[in-house]
């Protein structure tokens, strides 16, 4: 098994599971705010299911976007694309990953130093639990980190010409 084999695989896997727990926090979600519901109409409205619902949906915008890079269902512009050969697409595709590489670099450059100032000061959100702040920042480190490696695998797929779908490659 090659290792740019095992590196797309690896990061598909992660990816996918990461994709997993994102889909049962919007399950909690749902949950989360039905149960509001119900206690608002039984005149008993809690304090927590909003800022909790809120969370969860940032974690869940992070943890799947790269397994919708995987699973090639980014927003894409069909009518300039499918006027292109092959090979100037496959040209496009790779620089928009290229980019896409480059701008999460940034953001996650950017996030890492926020959430050690989030930690260094102890700050907390303004609510009533009072949640350290860095739990919520460091959904973007992660997400863009997700993203990254999921941008590598692509390239590494693009430039072989290779899905990497089949084990015995």
């Amino acid at each position: 098994m090659s290792l740019l084999y095992r590196f797309v695989s690896f990061a598909d896997r992660v990816n996918r599971y990461a994709a997993i727990v994102a889909a049962w926090a919007f399950v909690a979600i749902g949950f989360f705010v039905a149960y509001e519901v119900v206690m608002r109409k039984l005149g008993l409205p809690t304090t927590w299911t909003e800022e909790v619902s809120q969370i969860a949906q940032i974690w869940c915008i992070y943890l799947g976007a790269a397994y919708v890079l995987q699973t090639h269902h980014m927003i894409t512009v069909d009518i300039i694309g499918d006027r292109f050969s092959q090979k100037l697409r496959k040209a496009l595709d790779l620089f928009a990953l290229l980019v896409i590489t480059g701008f999460s670099s940034i953001v996650l450059f950017q996030n890492i130093k926020e959430v050690r100032f989030s930690l260094k000061l102890g700050v907390n959100t303004d609510t009533i639990l009072a949640l350290p702040i860095w739990s919520i920042q460091i959904s973007l480190s992660i997400g863009f980190a997700l993203l990254i490696l999921q941008a590598l695998a692509e390239m590494v797929k693009n430039l072989s010409g290779n899905s990497f779908n089949d084990p015995s490659q």
